[in-house]
């Protein structure tokens, strides 16, 4: 399907590929990965066409169709259905000629002509190859399956925002019938319901789909092919992300073993070279080691992984139990129902995940319980000492740009806090040295993401509402945000369409929706199955009330069991902490213990040391590999100890999480 042969691109001084290649195979979904200026996006305009190579080949099997997803579509005053069905210029340009066609033959003054029913008869049959008769069924069950409703379908492209025009260019694209599909960040704009269904549909459709995305799971649950970016190089590793990780960290450690030995051949090459030299009966050799030298192709070592990103949250202050209450509250815009007379109750400690299509209010019901926003009917009651702190987009837009990173912070903490305080809370977001006095009209997405969730944590809050805080942070920054959060002993109600942070943090989630806040008792994985099936018409999802007299008894599953299965996992994760990251520590130093014992083996086992006259080197080898073995066993031991508690830890709980059921 692609192929790439040793490509070079340059933008002025800065290598993107050096020699870089490449081979995609038909029908492979793809994932590409490499920290942002890696070339990712410059990969896609090369193989799209709009850029070239400076050097080398790349080239796609002919009559290949590529599809890119766009960022932006024109003006359009079409319909979302015929704005997608467009998508496909071969099925659009068919019904065109048909048209044009059955107006010529219907024409009275113009008789039928042979050539022009042939050819009405050979674009029928093209089209009924393309499945053109149920064209407008497929392209509405896309657009339903990115979130749009029913009604929808017939509105202008014009009636909507940006984020929603976005969901219509991927909608065209995967109409497209594309044979080559580039994806760049398609799960930007979606909400988590719309991450689903497009999940299952990458999956399940025919053709080669590349993804550049930030989302783990995203890529976990879609791709079977990871490509690295790295080094000025482009890898292919077989399987998934996770198991990418896996292959490279490998990879890492036979390059760096292999270059260790290189190293090892070089040096006794030169100490012979420079030891015998002068000789005359020793010149054939030494010229020989020369040459040998000078054809040894140097193994680049890859470049040192820096520590994963981890991000500290400060504890929050106390507060009373009953942390928020809303009673009868109702809000709509025009004749947009949001909510109509709900009530629910949020406790201390609590993590809530909203779920629900965009539109359907959750970011409205947040700017509600912060006042942002009024409600129509209905009350919204703090409990005492409660502190709420809001993050959403337009927290990113509202710092002011003419502040240093620590003036940022400032402003937003107490007139207590002192440059101390300010600069532990910053350097828990990665802002640390002189980092802090970058100003904040030069910092990346990410970084004005980390900034505005330093600045809350700095204000004191005990109850965040997070809207979408993943966006702009790269997949390092996402997986440091998460555990953060899971660690997190505050309250907290989040919206987000990356799954793995929904899943790993919240232990109750709600959904917004049908003029109703409900709880979803299950797992969200059952949610998502049930969401992601629908195909047409939409459905109300089953859900809990808040307020129901005639609940039924309590079961597997509901509110009070998935507390305190959390809460005996948190206690298995605190209780086990220290010993996995030790463990963790112990396993490098036995690796490289006993990499650095072959190598005093090989040394040991040269016949020229044990000949010397001087056996310093020899008993300095000695020495050492008796303290490395000694070393060795001290380790070994320790791991043992710390796996057994580890064990202990697991059955423990094992044993709570058995009588629960």
């Amino acid at each position: 399907m692609l192929n790439i042969e040793c490509i070079d691109k340059y933008f002025g001084q800065n290598c993107l590929f050096k020699e870089a290649s490449l081979i995609v195979n038909p029908n492979e979904k793809v994932g590409f990965v490499g920290p942002n200026g890696t070339g990712k996006t410059t990969l896609f305009r090369l193989i799209e066409g709009t850029q070239e190579v400076d050097s080398g080949k790349l080239s796609i099997i002919a009559n290949t169709r590529v599809g890119v997803l766009r960022q932006e579509l024109d003006e359009s005053h079409r319909s979302l259905l015929l704005e997608t069905i467009e998508g496909d210029p071969e099925l659009t340009a068919l019904r065109l000629e048909r048209e044009k066609l059955q107006q010529s033959l219907e024409d009275s003054s113009t008789q039928p002509l042979e050539s022009v029913t042939n050819r009405m008869g050979e674009i029928e049959h093209r089209l009924e190859e393309i499945d053109a008769f149920r064209a407008e069924s497929r392209a509405g069950a896309i657009l339903l399956g990115l979130g749009f409703s029913k009604t929808d379908l017939d509105r202008p492209l014009s009636d909507f925002s940006g984020g929603w025009r976005m969901r219509v260019a991927l909608a065209r694209l995967l109409f497209s019938r594309a044979d080559l599909m580039l994806l760049d960040e398609p799960t930007n704009h979606l909400d988590l319901e719309s991450v689903a269904w497009l999940e299952k549909h990458l999956a399940n459709m025919s053709g080669t789909v590349m993804i550049i995305s930030h989302d783990r799971g995203f890529l976990n649950r879609v791709t079977k092919v990871t490509i690295a970016l790295e080094n000025h190089a482009i890898v292919r590793y077989a399987g998934s992300f996770d198991s990418y990780e896996k292959q490279r960290e490998e990879r890492r450690r036979l390059l760096i073993k292999s270059a260790d030995r290189q190293d090892q051949e070089i040096e006794q090459i030169e100490k012979f070279i420079n030891r015998f030299r002068a000789q005359a009966n020793k010149a054939k050799q030494v010229q020989s080691r020369i040459k040998h030298l000078e054809k040894i192709v140097r193994i680049e070592r890859p470049d040192r992984d820096h520590a994963p990103p981890v991000i500290r949250l400060p504890n929050p202050p106390p507060c009373a139990y009953e942390v928020l209450t809303l009673q009868g509250v109702s809000k709509q815009f025009e004749d947009n129902i949001l909510f109509k007379k709900i009530s629910l109750k949020l406790e201390k400690g609590k993590k809530v995940g909203l779920l629900g299509p965009n539109g359907a209010g959750k970011s409205s019901l947040l700017k509600i319980i912060t006042s942002s926003l009024t409600a129509d009917e209905g009350s919204v009651t703090l409990g005492d000492r409660v502190k709420i702190a809001h993050f959403a987009q337009h927290t990113l837009e509202s710092l002011n740009q003419e502040h240093t990173i620590i003036e940022s912070a400032q402003e937003s903490a107490p007139s207590s806090c002192n440059d101390r305080e300010l600069r532990t809370v910053l350097g828990g977001f990665l802002f640390s040295g002189d980092t802090v006095f970058k100003s904040v009209k030069v910092l990346s997405g990410g970084e004005k993401a980390r900034l505005a969730l330093a600045r809350l944590f700095l204000s004191g809050a005990n109850v965040l509402l997070l809207d979408e805080p993943t966006n702009h942070l790269d997949m390092g920054a996402r997986a440091a945000l998460q555990k953060a959060l899971e660690a997190y002993t505050g309250t907290l109600i989040i919206i987000t369409h990356d799954r793995d942070l929904m899943e790993g943090v919240c232990d109750h989630f709600w959904i917004v929706g049908n003029e109703k806040v409900t709880l979803w008792d299950r797992e969200l994985s059952q949610y998502l199955e049930e969401v992601s099936q629908i195909d047409g018409e939409q459905k109300e999802i089953e859900s809990q009330p808040f307020d129901s007299e005639d609940r039924a008894p309590p079961k597997m599953g509901n509110r009070e069991l998935r507390q305190e299965t959390a809460r005996i996992r948190q206690t298995l994760s605190k209780n086990t902490k220290k010993n996995r990251e030790r463990i963790k520590k112990i396993e490098k130093e036995i690796q490289n213990m006993e990499s650095e014992l072959k190598e005093l083996e090989t040394k040991l086992a040269d016949p020229q040391l044990h000949e010397n006259q001087d056996k310093t080197e020899l008993k300095e080898l000695v020495s050492k590999s008796g303290r490395l073995n000694s070393s060795l066993i001290e380790h070994m031991a320790e791991w043992e100890d710390l796996s057994i508690d580890i064990e202990q830890h697991e059955l423990e709980a094992k044993n709570a999480l058995d009588q629960l059921k």
